[in-house]
């Protein structure tokens, strides 16, 4: 017997094979955040905040993560290198739902070493769809806000699993060039055990740097900064070494996005937004 298909009836097939393979692909599609072109509060930045960071469990201590970047069912994030212990085996990555997966180290970019970057990017799987982060470069006189996971309970001021957030606060210095570890980015924001490997945005809600480097608690020494041809970030200020130490001390500072766009392995194609 044969089957004849109507103009009208391949017209429908067509409709309903196209809806449905849509459905499936806006399913698994990663969904990073749209742009937004206008400034927004803090209260809306902290909730499109948790949508994208992490925490990241590593032996018996924590930090915070990034989701950058979704391929398929494999999810990228970005850390700090010195939030992943050395003797961890294995990484528990914690997501805003309440779940919990199994990270792998994809590259540590030589943290503690003079010429390296505190950075790290590891992978997960999951077939849920989490949003992912916007990444930008800093522009002048935009305000920003960081975003972690304290461990000291009693900073925390959300009840997103621990997630906390910033005031806004101002980029009082960006180096012209990097410090030891790739810090460059100097904020006027306190930051805290814990929020390491944490977002950097700026108020348009993109991730400008990964915050990781507090402001020195009990001793300052100059050698905390310095650049990685081994001389003194206070040299190169425009006031005393003395003044420059108190200036450069009372801020923290981030590492910026373009940094790993510029080291994010072949096949991540992370790139950065442009325009405001």
């Amino acid at each position: 017997m044969k089957v004849k298909f109507s103009f009208k009836t391949v017209s429908i097939l067509s409709v309903f094979w196209t809806i449905l393979f849509l459905s499936v692909e806006q399913a698994i599609a990663p969904k990073r955040l749209s742009f937004l072109h206008q400034k927004i509060g803090q209260k809306q930045l902290c909730k499109t905040a948790a949508q994208f960071t992490v925490k990241i469990i590593s032996g018996e201590a924590w930090g915070t993560g990034i989701l950058v970047q979704k391929q398929d069912n494999i999810y990228t994030l970005v850390t700090n290198g010195h939030v992943l212990k050395d003797k961890a085996e294995k990484f528990i990555i914690e997501t805003g739902d309440g779940e919990s997966y199994e990270a792998s180290l994809l590259v540590n970019f030589h943290h503690g070493e003079t010429t390296g970057n505190d950075l790290a990017i590891l992978q997960f799987n999951s077939w849920k769809n989490y949003p992912i982060a916007s990444l930008a470069k800093w522009e002048k006189e935009e305000r920003v806000m960081a975003v972690g996971f304290p461990t000291d309970v009693n900073l925390t001021n959300s009840n997103n699993g621990g997630l906390t957030c910033t005031k806004f606060g101002d980029v009082d210095k960006n180096l012209a060039k990097p410090m030891q570890s790739g810090y460059q980015i100097g904020y006027n924001l306190s930051i805290y055990n814990g929020m390491s490997g944490g977002p950097l945005l700026n108020n348009y809600g993109q991730l400008v740097g990964i915050i990781g480097m507090g402001e020195p608690i009990i001793f300052v020494n100059p050698d905390i900064y310095l650049y990685r041809d081994g001389s003194r970030v206070t040299e190169s200020l425009p006031v005393s070494p003395e003044e420059a130490l108190d200036f450069l001390s009372s801020l923290s500072w981030a590492i910026p996005s373009e940094t790993l766009v510029d080291l994010s392995p072949s096949g991540l194609e992370l790139n950065l937004d442009s325009g405001r």
